[in-house]
């Protein structure tokens, strides 16, 4: 027992003095590998960079959600409750304006009109005999021969007669009423969106049978914040539905902020038959200016630091090389890596809008940033032009 616990101390000292020793030839040999400026160019690796264009401000393009709608959306009903005799249209169907497009049965409805006409046949009768007998009446009282009390009944009973036959005209005129609205017609141009009855169903009055929708110019309505109120006044508007754009002319603008989404409701017009479908989404796209001095960079330009903070590696140039195979040959210059960090006060899908301690015209890395470390000695492969097209790139979504 006390012979293997010997063994193994002695063999973990033997260990640490071996890594004592070693220790300071492998620092001697990374500090080789790093120090030596005497290598050839090809030895080290490339980067691609550009250089840096001071801005004075960035946009931000903001797109509003809306909806398109049709100019006119109606639910269609009968005003009385009935049976569905029949149906003339069906789902997606064109219809024109007063055309057919369903009815309900009228058979009560006929035999009460019938009814009424009989019993106008029979005031009407009633009221001619009652005027013949005035007639003489007056006749005889002229002579004598009759008494004032009888020609006052009769004119009693001519004016009794007389409001009968308005008031069986009056039912006249609504048993007809009811006729003629048991009969469901287009008030508009439009298509059959959906169809909710069908035939033989009892019906109650108001309840809806068909959902109409006006064909030729939609519209859309789009809710924006109040800030933005000022760009729309005035100007032209393009739309993007379903990836394509289309001219709009705003028609009217609300007064007041929407209590759930704090925006301000806005209609526009859409050109005739636009190929658009009702419920379908459109854009709004308004630009909104922000006066910050700053860069833009591609994203691929940025790594990320110390405790959330981002940086990017600019370029420091180094002494020029001579090529050691070619000591004629001035080599390709070197540059070094240094750490910057930058502030992201907008970012795009594919660029940065950044500040930081940067100098514009002043090069760095911008790609491949995951090979190279702080105070790494890099060549430059090419000169990139970023151009500063990521400010027309901008866009921020906001879904309101």
């Amino acid at each position: 027992m006390f012979r293997k616990s010997y063994l193994s101390v002695l063999h973990t000292k033997s260990a640490q003095w071996i890594s004592i020793l070693l220790f300071p030839l492998t620092l001697q040999a990374c500090g080789d590998v790093v120090a030596d400026e005497t290598q050839p160019a090809s030895q080290y690796l490339q980067a691609s960079s550009e250089h840096l264009t001071l801005q004075d401000s960035y946009q931000v393009e903001n797109k509003f959600v809306g909806k398109v709608i049709a100019q006119q959306d109606a639910n269609l009903g009968f005003e009385f409750a009935g049976i569905i005799k029949t149906l003339h249209v069906i789902e997606g169907q064109q219809v024109k304006k007063g055309q057919l497009l369903a009815e309900l049965n009228t058979e009560l409805l006929l035999i009460e009109r019938n009814q009424l006409e009989a019993q106008l046949q029979q005031a009407e009768a009633e009221f001619d005999l009652i005027q013949a007998n005035l007639s003489r009446l007056n006749s005889l009282s002229k002579r004598g021969f009759t008494s004032e009390q009888n020609i006052d009944e009769l004119s009693s009973q001519k004016r009794v007669i007389a409001a009968n036959i308005r008031s069986t005209s009056s039912g006249l005129d609504a048993s007809q009423y009811r006729i003629d609205k048991s009969k469901l017609l287009a008030p508009f141009d439009g298509i059959i969106s959906s169809r909710k009855i069908a035939q033989g169903e009892v019906v109650a009055a108001g309840s809806t049978a068909f959902r109409l929708l006006q064909t030729g110019a939609s519209e859309v309505t789009v809710g924006v914040p109040a800030s933005f109120i000022k760009q729309i006044k005035g100007k032209e508007h393009q739309l993007e539905i379903a990836g394509a754009n289309y001219p709009a002319t705003l028609l009217s603008m609300g007064n007041e902020v929407d209590t759930v989404t704090r925006t301000i409701s806005l209609r526009f017009a859409l050109a005739d038959n636009s190929p658009v479908y009702n419920g379908q989404l459109a854009y709004l796209a308004l630009s909104q200016a922000y006066q910050q001095p700053g860069y833009w960079i591609p994203l691929s330009a940025i790594t990320d630091g110390v405790r959330g903070m981002w940086n990017i590696y600019t370029l420091d140039q180094d002494i020029a090389q001579r090529d050691l195979d070619d000591p004629t040959a001035l080599a390709p210059a070197l540059f070094q890596l240094k750490s910057t960090t930058v502030t992201v006060l907008h970012a795009t899908a594919t660029a940065a809008y950044v500040q930081g301690d940067l100098k514009s015209n002043q090069a760095y890395v911008n790609a491949g940033i995951h090979r190279f470390v702080p105070g790494q000695r890099v060549t430059l492969s090419h000169q990139q032009a970023f151009a500063n097209k990521a400010a027309g790139d901008s866009v921020s979504e906001n879904k309101i």
